[in-house]
């Protein structure tokens, strides 16, 4: 049976670089930050993780986040001052990635700097320290491991990421101040123009139904039509009271809210 494989550049477990998603708005008057930590592809290390095999629950028990792996080993034989977490973090799978929630310590002045080339887009990219766990990896053709259960130790920020993917998508908030206002006047032009077009139509059908109209009904006729005319309109009823701007806006901010990665 393999045994759990700790290979990396320091001879520690394993460690991979993915890219930051978004950054989250403030929530309950903290500011945290969302990251993809990693995903099923095939890294520069030539592995593939499996995301439904991630064992996480060690690591949101005690949810440390450093920066550029350094958590003291170094300083341990140097004699340095050791570098302690700048902030916490908590893990989830989310579709077909790992996700992590970042919050950076507020009263730690070097991860208040780091916090501020997160924000400013200056630092991109976080990566994940794991052990591949016994009989759940195998060599792949590339010559790198394919995985089907890792157990997460640690995340950090980073400075070079090892992933080919790892590049920080902006979020809303750095997109410009009247970006909104743009979208809510581009729908409800869509909208108005889509209701001025179905009018339309319906004028046209309405006018060659009465051209073709023949003249001699008989009374009875008439009436069958008129009891016809008198039934509501489905499409009418569905459109009434329909507001486009309104519609715009409830469009606007349920978008805002699924780039932010705001959930209900």
């Amino acid at each position: 049976m393999t045994g759990p494989i700790t290979r990396s550049l320091r001879l520690s477990a394993v460690r991979k670089d993915a890219a930051t998603l978004s950054a989250v708005e403030s929530i309950g008057g903290r500011r945290v930050f969302k990251f993809k930590a990693s995903d099923g592809d095939f890294d520069r290390y030539s592995d593939r993780l499996n995301v439904k095999g991630w064992r996480v629950d060690g690591y949101n028990a005690n949810g440390v986040v450093l920066y550029n792996h350094d958590d003291g080993a170094s300083a341990a034989m140097t004699g340095a001052e050791p570098q302690l977490p700048i902030g916490k973090g908590r893990v989830y799978v989310e579709g077909d990635a790992l996700m992590v929630d970042i919050e950076f310590d507020d009263e730690d002045e070097f991860a208040k700097k780091v916090e501020r080339k997160v924000s400013k887009g200056i630092l991109n990219a976080v990566s994940v320290r794991y052990l591949m766990l016994p009989g759940q990896y195998r060599q792949n053709a590339r010559g790198g491991y394919d995985c089907d259960a890792q157990e997460l130790l640690e995340v950090s920020v980073v400075t070079i990421p090892g992933n080919s993917r790892a590049v920080r998508s902006k979020s809303l908030d750095e997109a410009p101040d009247d970006l909104v206002e743009r979208i809510a006047t581009r729908v409800v032009e869509l909208l108005d123009a889509r209701a001025e077009a179905k009018s339309t139509d319906e004028d046209e059908a309405k006018s060659a139904d009465e051209e073709a109209e023949d003249e001699s009904k008989s009374t009875n006729e008439e009436d069958v039509e008129d009891e016809q005319k008198s039934e509501p309109d489905e499409d009418e009823d569905e459109t009434k009271g329909f507001n486009a701007a309104d519609a715009a806006k409830s469009f606007v901010e349920a978008f805002k809210g699924y780039i932010r990665g705001v959930k209900e």
